[in-house]
Parts: C-alpha cells; sequence; structure tokens
C-alpha cells in the first residue's frame, strides 16, 4: 500500500508540473480608430491573440513578413477575430482599408527568428511603418 501512495503521489506530482508548463496565455489587442493597440505585441508560442472592436477592420497577416513556413490569413471584415500562435518569429498584418493610414501590427512570438527576414524586404508607407516599429521592437529585446 506504501508503494502504491507513493507512485500516486509522483504521478499526481507529475501531472501537476507538466499542467503548469503548458498553461497559454490570451492576450487582446484592440481598434481604435485607424490604429491596432497595442501595436506591437510579445507572445509566447501557444498564445492566443484577440483581436477586438473590429466593426470596419480586419487582420491580413502579410505573405513575406510573417515566418517561413506559415500560412498567412486574412480575417473576416468586421468580425472580432483571434488566432493562437504555434511558431517564433515576427508576423506583420494590417487592415486593408486602413493601412494607408498606417493600421498595422505585429505579432512577435518568443524569439524574432524571421527578424533578418523581414528587414530585408522593401516594405514602403503604411505598412513600412509597421514594419519599423515592429523591428524596433525585436532589436530591443
Amino acid at each position: 500500500m506504501k508503494k502504491l501512495t507513493s507512485i500516486l503521489t509522483a504521478l499526481f506530482l507529475t501531472g501537476l508540473l507538466a499542467a503548469g508548463s503548458a498553461v497559454a496565455a490570451d492576450h487582446t489587442v484592440t481598434a481604435q480608430g485607424m490604429k491596432f493597440s497595442p501595436m506591437v505585441i510579445n507572445v509566447e508560442p501557444g498564445d492566443t491573440v484577440y483581436w477586438e472592436n473590429m466593426p470596419t477592420h480586419n487582420v491580413h497577416m502579410m505573405e513575406g513578413l510573417i515566418p517561413e513556413g506559415t500560412e498567412a490569413f486574412v480575417s473576416a471584415m468586421g468580425d472580432d477575430f483571434n488566432h493562437t500562435f504555434e511558431k517564433e518569429g515576427i508576423y506583420i498584418y494590417q487592415c486593408d482599408p486602413h493601412i494607408g493610414a498606417g493600421m498595422g501590427g505585429a505579432v512577435i512570438v518568443g524569439k524574432p527568428t524571421n527578424l533578418d527576414a523581414i528587414k530585408s524586404q522593401d516594405v514602403s508607407g503604411g505598412l513600412g511603418r509597421v514594419v519599423d516599429k515592429a523591428v524596433e521592437a525585436a532589436e530591443a529585446m
């Protein structure tokens, strides 16, 4: 009986440790007028980002400005949206109708593994301003 109790205790403690390390966090980005707040957000792999207050906005992850091997996506216009990020790197996104006003943002997941690839892109205008802010934040990490 003493051996069974020891085994069960060890299994219980192992389960607690595994559960504690597997807890993902939720983060919120809010559309405020013609900007996302925060513009740059740092999260860990497995975390979920929620975009809220999106009545006239969308989230368009930009091909070439996300980690290699991940798929770009576009949320539906006017819908609050969420996405769970699994792969480390920088993800640059824009609001399609308002990028001219600089409405975009970046999600930095873990380490900015694709920083050099993003810096090598020729991006200008509103999206260029977003990329500049993301690069600045990534370099400060």
